[in-house]
């Protein structure tokens, strides 16, 4: 029988199927979110099960919010190819 894919967030999403390079991490392999904890509630707020549709997100630099785009688009692309 074929079912949807299941709901996930974004930190979710990353978990399972992202992979990050030796050209953009110092640490390559796969995304571990308990790397940069603090970005868990932004990401799953990106989510499309989320109930918020607008967010601020106020940060310092280098912090990740890159990479944390990079998992949202993934996660799009993946979920409405």
């Amino acid at each position: 029988m074929l079912r949807p894919p299941p709901q996930l967030t974004v930190s979710e999403w990353a978990e399972r199927h992202r992979m990050l390079g030796s050209r953009a991490s110092a640490e390559p392999g796969p995304w571990r979110t308990s790397r940069p904890p603090y970005l868990k509630d932004v990401m799953d707020a990106l989510s499309a099960v989320h109930p918020a549709r607008r967010g601020v997100f106020m940060k310092g630099a280098q912090v990740g919010a890159t990479e944390s785009g990079n998992n949202w688009l993934g996660y799009i692309m993946h979920h409405v190819p």
